[in-house]
């Protein structure tokens, strides 16, 4: 296995021998899992990860820094710094929570994740699970009903935001998704949804075509074509896509060619 060859510390024999059986049990689990280095990097993946976002063998994921394969960005778009992250910066033995993670393709999805440091080896063990999109619509929904009203500090509406931006990420690429529905599945008024979304000199229509615009340049940067893109980011035609896209980017969506990443 490749990921031998990343064992995070000098091994001894005895160590070496459990850090086989460790990679052996790793990569045959049925769920996603795999191990951090302590300098963050991917030591060990297993099918199951690598199915799971989107990559095509393990060699595409180790030695990688591992909080920028599951979520280099937050769902709004901005930096997601390593030291903020939950998974990275977890301390004691053993750690769970609910995050988003995404795909090789630019998918954000819903996950379950749990760790388990290795004290021997200073390494730590990552699994996680996908959670059904209707609860994850239900605990945006909960923190969104349990948010503070718009006349509430700054930081409440700062929550009321992120659960807005779950919902619109589960969403955007249904082309008939609309701020009514957005303010309806919040359960808020389509005034107060423009309220919250003013705060950050935004508007909750802007914000879905921007979503919808960055998934699509992501589809054109992996090689997908025009029309895959405008269907998969939730355009109606190509005409309105294209327009959109050249507002938002500059250029017209066939002039985007595949990163050398991609290939």
């Amino acid at each position: 296995m490749a990921a031998l060859a990343q064992y995070p510390t000098k091994p001894t024999a005895e160590h070496a021998a459990e850090w086989l059986l460790l990679a052996d049990v790793v990569s045959e689990a049925p769920v996603p899992l795999w191990v951090i280095g302590p300098e963050g990097s991917v030591v060990v993946a297993n099918r199951a990860a690598v199915s799971f976002l989107g990559y095509r063998n393990e060699l595409d994921l180790v030695g990688g820094p591992s909080h920028e394969l599951l979520h280099r960005n937050r769902l709004d778009g901005t930096a997601y710094p390593p030291d903020e992250c939950p998974i990275i910066c977890a301390q004691g033995l053993e750690h769970q929570g609910q995050e988003w993670f995404v795909t090789r393709a630019g998918d954000p999805r819903p996950v379950h994740w749990s760790t388990r440091r290795l004290h021997d080896t200073g390494a730590t063990v990552l699994s996680f699970m996908p959670t059904a999109p209707d609860a994850v619509r239900h605990r945006a929904e909960e923190r969104l009903r349990d948010s503070a009203p718009a006349s509430a500090r700054p930081r409440s509406r700062a929550v009321l935001r992120d659960g807005l931006y779950a919902i619109i990420h589960e969403r955007f690429a249904d082309p008939m998704f609309s701020v009514a529905d957005l303010a309806a599945e919040a359960h808020v008024s389509v005034r107060s949804l423009q309220a919250l979304f003013a705060d950050v000199g935004r508007s909750p229509a802007s914000e879905v075509r921007r979503i919808r615009l960055e998934f699509a340049h992501g589809m054109l940067e992996r090689g997908h074509g025009v029309q895959t893109a405008c269907q998969r980011s939730g355009f109606l035609d190509p005409g309105s896509f294209g327009r959109a896209f050249r507002r938002r980017f500059g250029y017209a969506p066939s002039q985007v060619r595949p990163t050398a990443a991609s290939g």
